[in-house]
Parts: C-alpha cells; sequence; structure tokens
C-alpha cells in the first residue's frame, strides 16, 4: 500500500505545477496583450502627431510661398448691388424723384440696372397706359455708372415686361 501512496503524490505533484503553469501562461498572456495594445495606442498616436505637424508645416510653406494678392475691387460700373431690370420700354432717370425733375437718361426694356437702397417714403400716381399704379421713387446706378431716380413701378427683380405698360 506504501507504493501506491508514493505513486499518487507525484501525480499530484505534476498537476499542481502543470495548473501553476497553465495559470502563469493565461497571465503572462493576458499582459503581454494589453502591453502591445498600450504600445500600438501609442505608435499611432505618435504617427498622427509627426503627420499633423508636417501638414502643418507644408501648409506654412505653402503660405509663405505663395505670393500675396491684393483683393479685386469691383469696378464702379458694376457694384456689388441687387440687380434690377428696367420693366417699362423708355423709362426716364430723373436727377430727383419727381416727375418733373431733369431727365439724364432714357433707359430699354430689360435693361440691367444696379439698386442704390434708397427709396422715396411717399408714392407717386402714375398712368402707364393699361393701368394707373402708385410706387415710391427709387435710386438706381445704370451701366454707364450714372445714378438717379427712376419711378417703382419701371424695375423689377425679373426680366418681365410691366403689365400695365403700353
Amino acid at each position: 500500500m506504501s507504493e501506491k501512496k508514493g505513486s499518487i503524490l507525484p501525480s499530484l505533484e505534476l498537476l499542481i505545477i502543470a495548473a501553476f503553469f497553465i495559470g502563469f501562461a493565461f497571465w503572462a498572456i493576458n499582459k503581454c496583450t494589453a502591453t502591445r495594445a498600450k504600445y500600438i495606442d501609442r505608435t499611432e498616436r505618435e504617427h498622427i502627431r509627426n503627420l499633423e505637424d508636417s501638414l502643418g508645416r507644408a501648409i506654412e510653406d505653402v503660405q509663405r510661398d505663395t505670393p500675396k494678392v491684393a483683393p479685386v475691387q469691383a469696378p464702379s460700373t458694376a457694384p456689388a448691388l441687387s440687380k434690377l431690370y428696367v420693366s417699362i420700354e423708355g423709362l426716364k432717370v430723373r436727377k430727383s424723384p419727381r416727375r418733373d425733375a431733369e431727365i439724364l437718361e432714357s433707359l430699354v426694356l430689360f435693361e440691367e440696372v444696379f439698386f442704390l437702397n434708397e427709396v422715396t417714403d411717399s408714392t407717386s400716381t402714375v398712368n402707364l397706359g393699361k393701368q394707373t399704379v402708385s410706387e415710391p421713387w427709387v435710386k438706381i446706378q445704370t451701366r454707364k455708372g450714372r445714378s438717379g431716380w427712376v419711378f417703382g413701378a419701371g424695375v423689377h427683380y425679373y426680366r418681365r415686361k410691366h403689365p400695365g405698360a403700353d
């Protein structure tokens, strides 16, 4: 019987040693995997930082090497104002917003003009032939650069003929 007990003890020792070794192997693999993930994250962050630095230097180089250009201003004949179109053939551009004011120019149908952001507070009533309309006067600038006042019904935001005009 003593021989049988002696043979169980070495098997038990081997089993304990194997369990310890397997436990150690799992612990080591887990630790290495975590360390590897940290290393990969750090390496990727460094790589991204290097790319950002390179890109920043490239942008600085381009900005430094690009010649400086003065901003271009729109010509005075075409300011950056709202476009209007003449909707009455022969519309008169006047020096002031009155029917008896001096005529500066006569405009053709669909001619492009620019709204100078001024409108009279009062309205005037004008017979256009088919219709009598009451509109304010509008300050405009022609393509030739001449500023003046036109009857409000004579201009529109779209190219269209006024329905009440002859």
